[in-house]
């Protein structure tokens, strides 16, 4: 689970500041309306104190210009940017937190910030059957961090987290190397299962890859034109091989040694 970071250290809520609240009669329109914004600084630090992100954001909203080239600034951003991430708005909360540690980059909290900017793109990285262009972007956030900071309590988070998005990646591009087979297109499933094996040598679905490259050259085989075959076949007995040789207790190589067979049978059989 991904370390609560939120803050260390907030400015100590003070009895005055839910005096203040009590003063406009707790009502929170009294406060939005308010011209005085250290009153609305304080309730928006009590509403978000309380986990009451939805009214605590448009107040930090407002504050982010008045505040602006402050002191108060950096904490306005640091919780507005929370804010955002709280109520489920990542693409905002990513925005906000990348914004806090490029404009603040020596504070405190710049390097949490940069953590949570990564966290909320793998927070928009969708499921691996749509586009991973978010994925790709939160690895790249997530290398940048430990990058940036490679000695933080964060790494090893960070480094689990990448672990997990090119999973997702892994199961993405094999699916298509796969639906190639599915629609007949073996030719072009041969190359996408073999290019997917080189490109991820420690993928969990290599066997599976393996196993359909040789059926799917098989079936390109069998189909093909006739001074075409010998070449054809031979290359399903190399794919046998190699997954023999790699997966010598495949549950798929009963079968894989059957292709093979008939592969080297029909082979034979051309030149008879």
């Amino acid at each position: 689970m991904i370390t609560r970071i939120f803050t260390k250290s907030v400015s100590v809520f003070s009895l005055t500041a839910l005096l203040l609240l009590a003063s406009c009669g707790g009502t929170y329109k009294k406060i939005e309306k308010s011209g005085d914004t250290q009153l609305k600084y304080n309730a928006a630090l009590a509403y978000y104190k309380g986990g009451n992100y939805l009214k605590a954001l448009p107040l930090f909203e407002e504050l982010l210009t008045v505040f602006r080239g402050t002191e108060k600034a950096q904490d306005i951003y640091y919780y507005y940017a929370y804010c955002n991430y709280q109520l489920g708005d990542y693409v905002m909360g990513q925005y906000y937190f990348t914004s806090y540690y490029r404009t603040f980059p020596h504070t405190p909290h710049a390097e949490e910030c940069e953590f949570m900017r990564a966290y909320c793109e793998y927070l928009l990285s969708p499921v691996y059957s749509l586009d991973q262009s978010d994925s790709k972007k939160a690895i790249e956030a997530f290398q940048t961090f430990i990058d940036d900071y490679p000695n933080s309590d964060r790494v090893k988070e960070s480094n689990k987290f990448i672990d997990l998005l090119r999973a997702k990646l892994e199961r993405k591009y094999f699916e298509i190397a796969k639906q190639y087979y599915t629609i007949e297109y073996y030719n072009a499933a041969s190359v996408a299962l073999t290019n997917y094996v080189k490109a991820y040598p420690n993928s969990k679905y290599n066997e599976e890859a393996m196993y359909l490259t040789i059926k799917a050259d098989y079936e390109y085989a069998i189909n093909s034109v006739m001074k075409q075959r010998a070449t054809r076949f031979q290359k399903v007995m190399d794919d046998y091989t190699k997954f023999a040789s790699t997966y010598p207790k495949s549950d798929y190589l009963k079968e894989a040694q059957n292709l093979n067979n008939s592969a080297l049978n029909q082979k034979k059989g051309l030149h008879s």
